[in-house]
């Protein structure tokens, strides 16, 4: 008697299926990786490496979504999430104007939409993939206040996007309740060209132009409420 009632109270703990719709929050920590190459600069073409940096810097968002269970193993869903946080790295400007010569790269405003495909470890457990698209806004700033011939503060705001992919667990405490833990990677790739403009007003130079690569992973744990 006590194995049956035992039975019948956890599997009526879980909805039947995985079918429902989803919002929830997260937070975790992002980790980027920058390269800089300026390929313009005064009239003058240059093919010069000014420097790289990667720094991880902390994350939180919202997310929603549905999914469809499509047999006994198997779920396929969608999900959209922003998040924000300030994920920030510098790095010397190599030969640059002087020690305080830097750039600088500010991630923020981070949103994707992606599909998921999981597959059931149990009536509680999910594994899944995320593929998707995503973007986020970029600072990149070339700054040096100390040079002795004047300022220097040359700056280009954008955002970019690409592909991303993503593997995630989620298990679920209750009919409504869930918890769960992502990785995902997002290679924005190498803009070319990209236009740095002159912010100090002291400078006639117009064609400051650099490659700038960009790359972001990030971790995150989260809650879902279904409903």
């Amino acid at each position: 008697a006590t194995t049956e009632i035992y039975t019948l109270s956890y599997t009526t703990l879980f909805r039947s299926t995985w079918d429902s719709c989803y919002f929830g929050a997260h937070g975790g920590s992002a980790h980027v990786d920058n390269h800089f190459v300026a390929t313009f600069f005064a009239e003058e073409p240059l093919n010069k490496d000014i420097g790289s940096v990667d720094d991880s810097g902390g994350i939180y968002g919202l997310q929603a979504g549905c999914r469809m269970q499509l047999d006994s193993d198997w779920v396929l869903g969608f999900k959209l999430s922003g998040s924000e946080g300030d994920t920030k790295a510098k790095h010397l400007y190599i030969e640059g104007t002087s020690e305080n010569n830097y750039v600088s790269y500010k991630s923020e405003n981070l949103a994707t939409v992606s599909a998921q495909f999981g597959f059931l470890l149990s009536d509680a457990s999910l594994i899944y993939m995320n593929l998707g698209y995503g973007q986020v806004q970029m600072l990149i700033q070339d700054t040096d206040p100390s040079y002795y011939r004047g300022p220097i503060f040359f700056q280009n705001k954008r955002t970019v996007e690409d592909i991303l992919l993503g593997v995630g667990y989620e298990h679920r405490l209750s009919n409504h309740w869930s918890v769960f833990a992502e990785y995902i990677r997002i290679d924005f790739g190498t803009d070319r060209d990209v236009p740095l403009h002159d912010l100090s007003n002291f400078w006639d130079i117009n064609d400051y132009t650099a490659d700038i690569s960009h790359e972001m992973d990030f971790v995150q744990l989260g809650v879902n409420f279904s409903f």
